[in-house]
């Protein structure tokens, strides 16, 4: 949680000991110091066998340096264009190249840009903490950090030009593409995004995107049957290439063949009842495609039907499955060969929207519902699981409601950069799985994914994501009459409006915990929510309320013998102290906060107490003792990667050795600041620059 104060260190929710405040969040995973980083290179792979194309490719290198959108129906190949004109002039765009998938027309619901746009903002490296609440902040800071740079941005499946808008850059050193299905005549009009009308292959086109997936032999030998396959599948390249892999598979299956069986499975299944909807030709050859397939690998497309997303792991599809990971791969590796879905990265896959679309059709029609809702329960649970178990990870030490059994194995991580990294990856699927629990009426995994996915948004600051994952949480804790699991909801989500301005809201929510935790008689949660609103009433600068609620959490902590939760009580009255100006109590509050940090081996804790300790002795004019604690803080924050703590010490460091008159020493700790502000995309990199140069 912020604090107004940059000194302060605010911290413990429910009944833990959480670190919070302007110095915490996203930079103190690692217990070694996080490098730089890299260039983001987020590219989907290459399409296989991209045909033709070359006068919409020409067109897209004379609008480098533009924003233009690309439509057309579904399965004409948009997604592919961009993604070859983009991998052929990757090198146009050194400083890097971001991907996000908009989901426009996903049924499990559209990604809004302020989602997208804090993906790109981390992408880039910008600290969490220094990530703007406001949508509209964060598309400006966008802006400003891709401005001059050489950048490739790629925003795909978007249905509405909003999605799309806040993801324009506004220098001409960055290129954006945008595909939608839609015109999108706004985006056009308003914001001046050329259009490119992606139209079906030309017949000379098929014909060659034919060859390369059945066979130049084929196609020679009977050049008619070819020609009447394209115009059944409508000419989109979706439906070629699935259709000619199967004959690509039999070597004994001919064209004439294969237009025979989609002419009889076109028929069987009345799907042309518009003769120019091309969708129809698209369903009829995956209907005809799913089932040639084997069993077990139409087990596992089907299991692209009941996934949260249409991007899966392999780990996720084998609980789907209920399966051994090395039987998983071989099914889905049937799927990739036919090309009805894709590998993204190592044991990642995604399904096509309109492939998506029917592996939910199919899962609703051919296998038992018990079969399939016994299926999405499983997934569900594996990612709750996996969650509280990346959480333990990231903030070992504060305390946690254990989670009910389920019959599923959560993964492990060796570290917290592991643990870091899954999170990441499935942050769309883990925000997903919270809405499709309790969509599904599993309130009670629905309730519970909060406490698993605290230490990722804390850490993370994903304030959409967080306070609308939590959210929903909060109504099935109420639903399934979970008053734990629901006073710590409400204490969190005060936190998330505490950190973005909301204070009332803050304020009503841990109000709200308070009450709901003595009900229960939860002590530690009403000693964390205590804390949580002193902050609050600190920021509005009630302090007599701020003291009233800190010595009622210290009264709480001490008899319920919480020392880490005490620790940070005492931090927090040290702060409160400072700003009233009673500086020895101050001193005494701070130097016993961390006494108890030591006791509990709360070494990032001791960062924070250091920091805070400085700056009292500021106050109290004894600069030698404030370098000191500020070398100490610097050197826990170092010892446990947190960036962001020691780039604040380092800054505060050099302003006592500046205010000393050693201004050779101030110089040398602001230019390691100002590295690290650099490094991590932080607003006071501009002010210790201005030190330096005046």
């Amino acid at each position: 949680m912020d604090v107004p104060n940059p000194n302060v260190i605010a911290g413990g929710v429910g009944g833990s000991a959480v670190q919070a405040g302007t110095v915490h969040g996203g930079v103190h995973l690692h217990h070694a110091p996080r490098s730089q980083r890299p260039v983001p290179r987020q590219l989907p792979p290459d399409t296989s066998r991209f045909t033709g194309r070359e006068d919409a490719l020409s067109r897209l290198d004379a609008r480098a340096g533009t924003a233009t959108l690309i439509t057309g129906t579904a399965g004409v190949g948009k997604t592919a264009l961009a993604v070859r004109w983009a991998h052929r002039h990757r090198d146009r765009f050194p400083d890097g190249q971001l991907y996000v998938d908009m989901r426009g027309y996903s049924p499990r619901g559209p990604l809004t840009a302020d989602q997208a746009l804090e993906g790109f903002l981390h992408a880039l490296d910008v600290d969490p903490e220094r990530v703007p609440v406001d949508p509209e902040d964060k598309a400006a800071l966008y802006r400003s950090v891709t401005d001059g740079r050489r950048f490739l941005v790629l925003v795909d499946n978007v249905s509405a030009a909003d999605q799309a808008r806040p993801l324009l850059a506004a220098s001409d050193t960055v290129t954006v593409l945008v595909t939608s299905r839609n015109r999108l005549p706004g985006l056009v009009s308003r914001d001046g995004v050329g259009r490119l009308g992606l139209d079906v292959l030309s017949p000379a086109e098929s014909i060659s995107l034919l060859r390369a997936t059945a066979g130049g032999d084929r196609v020679d030998a009977d050049p008619a049957a070819a020609a009447r396959l394209a115009d059944q599948c409508a000419r989109l390249p979706l439906a070629l290439r699935v259709a000619a892999e199967r004959c690509a598979d039999a070597p004994f299956t001919t064209l004439a063949d294969l237009t025979a069986d989609l002419a009889a499975e076109q028929d069987r299944l009345d799907l042309l009842s518009s003769g120019d909807d091309p969708n129809a030709a698209v369903r009829a050859v995956l209907s005809w495609s799913y089932r040639a397939l084997p069993a077990d690998a139409a087990a596992a497309f089907r299991a692209f039907g009941l996934h949260v997303t249409s991007e899966a792991s392999l780990d996720a599809l084998a609980v789907l499955l209920d399966l051994p990971a090395a039987s998983t791969r071989r099914v889905v590796d049937t799927l990739v060969a036919a090309h009805l879905v894709e590998p993204t990265a190592r044991d990642r896959y995604r399904v096509h929207d309109l492939l998506r679309a029917y592996a939910v059709e199919r899962a609703n029609a051919d296998q038992p519902p018990e079969e399939g809702a016994a299926a999405v329960r499983r997934v569900l649970a594996w990612y709750l699981h996996t969650a509280f178990a990346a959480d333990r990870t990231l903030l070992p030490l504060y305390r946690r409601t254990p989670l009910p059994a389920e019959d599923v194995t959560p993964l492990d991580f060796a570290d917290r950069a592991a643990a870091m990294r899954w999170c990441e990856a499935e942050r769309a699927n883990l925000v997903g799985a919270v809405r499709l629990a309790a969509d599904a009426g599993h309130h009670d995994l629905a309730g519970r994914f909060p406490s698993a996915l605290w230490s990722f948004f804390d850490l993370r600051k994903l304030w959409a994501d967080w306070t609308a994952v939590f959210e929903i949480g909060l109504t099935s804790t109420r639903i399934t009459g979970d008053r734990h699991a629901e006073a710590d909801v409400l204490n969190w989500l005060g936190v998330a409006f505490h950190d973005t301005g909301r204070y009332d809201r803050a304020i009503d929510h841990h109000q709200e915990a308070l009450a709901v935790s003595r009900e229960i008689g939860d002590q530690l949660t009403e000693a964390g929510a205590l804390a949580n609103l002193s902050s609050v009433y600190r920021r509005l600068a009630r302090f007599d309320e701020a003291l009233d609620c800190l010595h009622r959490s210290l009264t709480i902590r001490r008899a319920t013998r919480d020392l880490r939760g005490e620790a940070i009580t005492l931090n927090r009255l040290g702060a409160v102290y400072r700003d009233l100006g009673r500086l020895d109590e101050s001193l005494d509050h701070l130097r016993r906060s961390l006494d108890l940090r030591k006791r509990t081996g709360d070494r990032h804790g001791e960062g924070f107490a250091h920091h805070s300790l400085a700056a009292t002795y500021e106050g109290l004019r004894q600069s030698d003792l404030a370098v000191a604690h500020y070398r100490r803080c610097i050197e826990a924050h170092r010892e446990v990667g947190n960036l962001s703590g020691e780039a604040k010490g380092l800054d505060c460091l050099g302003k006592v050795l500046d205010r000393t008159g050693d201004t050779t020493g101030a110089k040398a700790v602001w230019e390691q600041a100002l590295a690290i502000y650099e490094t991590i995309g932080s607003a006071e990199a501009y002010q210790v620059r201005a030190r330096l140069a005046g």
